[in-house]
């Protein structure tokens, strides 16, 4: 079964605000064996919604909405839906009631325009929403449902679960199934990998499916199997995941969804190992990272931001004559960081990064967005400058970040044997 998923907000077309709910709402529709087809982002604008609900129910059973459901003239969802659904706005004394209870609770007073939230379409079904003050609701029409949900990340996810998705199994009891399993793959290109797996792919059977996600040295891939019996689906996921597993033997990261930094922190506690942090072009982001992960304080000891070239020197031990010599930017350097930080903070393992993120500050020899990274793990280490191409600042650093961090996973696969293809 298919669903699509509209979100209203002029902060989500002027880059103002990330969409990040239609990518948790196609994450739990998913293992309620519902697929995304589409997600449209539309302004607060009447034509433009009642233009994007006609369309999406045209084509799916299920439409949910985000946004729009405040109490100021610009949100303007409820009065739009009320005229493509045939409704008034009503009182709802029940919203009213939740409402009052939320603001005692957090002392608060309500004004003229909260109690505006009270106002509903007359046509529509009432879901509460017990931690803020606009409620969802859902509109059937012709077999189809329409949910409309508030824009505010923790509140759509607490009515997500608690109301959606619950209305969904009900109203929809035959959907099939949807099962996934992923693996983090290290050691590979993305061509080679797909070369390796040739044969593998090959074999799958129409129900399963593979899919590629590389990022900067961690390939993603992702075996998806649908199908009506839920038996049959799960077998056969478990079938080809696990012969999967044994084709990729020592080259898979973890067998589990998760970021780099979660992946490196499984390394790290499976060997039993520390690891500290040295950055300079890099600000303290690939910290950011590590920490994350929850129970990240069984292996990350701490890090230093050496920014400044004397931070480098008289924190890190890194020779003032390689600084002149080399520049901040350059293998010398990153090494002398990563052995620095990882003497200073007592670690197994240490990261260090120092790069050209710009806009300014780049050379022909070193444009911006190149960075010099090195790894350190007991004695062994891996160090490399890499030149991105042309990006602006924030990418540049997410860019030097992942980096890092495929490079320190790299280099601890290294002890199970995984070598690059």
């Amino acid at each position: 079964m298919n669903a699509e998923v509209i979100a209203i907000g002029d902060e989500l077309l002027i880059g103002q605000v990330t969409d990040t709910n239609s990518d948790y709402i196609a994450k739990r529709l998913n293992l309620h064996g519902v697929e995304l087809l589409r997600v449209t982002r539309v302004r607060d604008r009447a034509g433009e919604i009642t233009a994007a609900v006609n369309e999406s129910l045209s084509r799916v059973p299920v439409v949910l909405l985000t946004g729009g459901l405040g109490p100021t003239k610009d949100d303007i969802t409820k009065i739009t839906l009320c005229g493509i659904f045939g409704g008034k706005l009503v009182y709802s004394p029940e919203t009213q009631a939740s409402n009052d209870a939320l603001f005692a609770r957090q002392g608060k007073e309500m004004n003229e325009l909260t109690c505006r939230q009270a106002m509903l379409p007359d046509v529509c079904t009432v879901i509460p929403n017990p931690i803020g003050t606009a409620p969802g609701m859902l509109f059937r029409r012709d077999g189809k449902i329409l949910v409309s949900m508030p824009g505010v990340p923790f509140e759509m996810r607490n009515m997500m679960e608690n109301g959606v998705l619950p209305i969904i199994d009900k109203a929809f009891p035959c959907r099939g199934y949807i099962m996934h399993a992923t693996k983090l793959v290290s050691g590979f290109t993305e061509s080679r990998l797909a070369t390796y797996l040739n044969d593998y792919e090959a074999s799958l059977p129409e129900t399963v499916k593979l899919a590629y996600l590389p990022n900067m040295g961690i390939i993603r891939l992702r075996l998806t199997v649908r199908g009506s019996d839920k038996e049959e689906v799960a077998s056969l996921l478990s079938q080809y995941s696990g012969s999967l597993t044994l084709l990729l033997a020592g080259h898979i990261v973890s067998e589990t969804d998760m970021t780099p930094g979660e992946a490196l922190g499984t390394l790290l506690k499976a060997r039993g190992y520390t690891l500290s942090t040295a950055e300079s072009c890099t600000g303290g982001n690939v910290a950011a990272r590590i920490v994350a992960a929850a129970g990240a304080s069984q292996y990350y000891k701490g890090g230093l931001i050496s920014y400044d070239n004397s931070v480098k020197t008289n924190e890190l031990g890194v020779p003032a004559k390689d600084l002149e010599a080399f520049g901040a930017v350059s293998d010398t350097v990153a090494r002398s960081m990563a052995r620095g930080v990882a003497m200073k903070l007592s670690t197994d393992c240490a990261i260090a990064t120092s790069g050209v993120a710009g806009p300014d500050g780049g050379t022909a020899e070193k444009p911006v967005g190149t960075v010099a990274i090195s790894v350190y793990r007991k004695g062994e280490e891996i160090t490399r400058t890499v030149k991105f191409p042309p990006a602006d600042r924030e990418k540049n650093i997410e860019r030097f970040t992942s980096a890092a961090l495929t490079m320190m996973i790299e280099l601890l696969m290294r002890e199970g044997g995984c070598r690059t293809r």
